[in-house]
């Protein structure tokens, strides 16, 4: 992890002193560790919702242990240099202007984009010594013309992959 934090300052621009922070004083922390720690708890939320959804238990661990959720942070080790720490040092570099959201969104196309989703459930099986099974992932995005239907509890059966939030 030092050897990644150390290539990405330098390809970056990003000062880098070191990972810290306090969990009871987000404030004091600097812009990169802010960062960081967002775009870690992007992938421990998934990571956690693909080990439960398995029937695997969070609090497994083998490197991590002692913690509830000690298995996720094992299997999200497994992607942190390849996303989630590119993702905090390119949106620290860009301004620390709304940086979480930022870093939430760049996390969001990353993951899509390197397809995070389906390689998570096959690298918990290996790390098990399980065979791995291939995940089938369904997108809701328009531009991908996958017909998903939701169930709302007022209008019954509804569309997927539109925000019907702006609705009146």
């Amino acid at each position: 992890m030092r050897d990644t934090y150390a290539r990405m300052s330098r390809e970056t621009g990003v000062a880098w002193a070191g990972r810290q922070y306090s969990q009871n004083d987000w404030d004091s922390s600097d812009p990169i560790n802010k960062a960081l720690s967002t775009a870690n708890a992007c992938l421990h939320a998934i990571v956690h919702a693909a080990v439960v959804a398995t029937g695997f238990s969070p609090g497994l661990g083998f490197v991590h242990t002692g913690k509830s959720r000690s298995f996720v942070y094992d299997i999200a080790d497994l992607y942190k240099c390849e996303l989630t720490v590119p993702a905090a040092f390119k949106a620290v570099a860009e301004g620390t202007d709304k940086l979480e959201t930022r870093v939430r969104r760049t996390c969001r196309e990353m993951f899509f984009d390197n397809r995070i989703i389906q390689r998570i459930v096959p690298d918990i099986q290996r790390v098990l010594g399980l065979k791995p099974e291939q995940v089938h992932f369904i997108s809701a995005r328009a531009e991908d013309n996958v017909e998903l239907e939701l169930w709302d509890p007022e209008k019954g059966v509804v569309h997927g992959g539109l925000n019907y939030a702006s609705e009146s």
